[in-house]
């Protein structure tokens, strides 16, 4: 009976019983978590790393009038002047000094990138580091295309201006690749 351990727990979970409810329907995440005694985001973890495929088939499927009802429903609705204002002030939140940009979310490489679609060097998505725009006004010009904004402390999250320093990408690439040669000198 193969078990897995989960995440950095202690808790090993039979993965072929786990497997079996949950691909015969009698079992959702939340049921195996409760079961097992850890958090459905665990349980889909263990899951996903064992191979077992997942599907929608909990979703139902929409009809297209339905589809069409529902996204036509709040369609013509005057707001009130107090929901207007609630969704003014989400909309240009105050992120590190970035008032008047959008929110912020976490990079899939741990970077915190910024919504600022009008930015030169915004992704497709309208997303930029937001190392990048706290650099560039502290400086008071964009980036040029040499330039990349190093983390001193090494924490990709910490966008403190005196943890951020303005580099060119050569100095940038060679600085690092000196730390990983020390890195790799020390093990051995």
């Amino acid at each position: 009976m193969p078990r897995m351990k989960c995440g950095n727990s202690r808790v090993y979970v039979d993965i072929d019983l786990a497997m079996y409810l949950y691909n015969t329907g009698h079992y959702t995440l939340r049921h195996l978590g409760y079961l097992f005694g850890i958090s459905p985001v665990t349980v889909y973890k263990a899951l996903r790393d064992a191979g077992c495929k997942f599907s929608n088939k909990w979703r139902k499927e929409e009809s297209v009038e339905s589809s069409i009802r529902r996204s036509n429903a709040k369609k013509g609705q005057k707001l009130s002047e107090k929901q207007k204002r609630l969704i003014s002030e989400r909309n240009s939140c105050d992120y590190n000094g970035l008032n008047g940009y959008g929110h912020t979310k976490s990079h899939n490489r741990g970077y915190v990138v910024v919504y600022v679609p009008k930015h030169p060097h915004a992704h497709k998505d309208g997303y930029v580091m937001l190392h990048t725009v706290i650099m560039e006004r502290n400086i008071g010009r964009y980036l040029e295309d040499d330039e990349v904004v190093h983390h001193i402390n090494h924490n990709r999250k910490d966008n403190r201006i005196n943890n951020l320093q303005l580099m060119k990408k050569k100095e940038h690439m060679s600085m690092h690749m000196k730390e990983r040669y020390r890195k790799g000198a020390d093990h051995n």
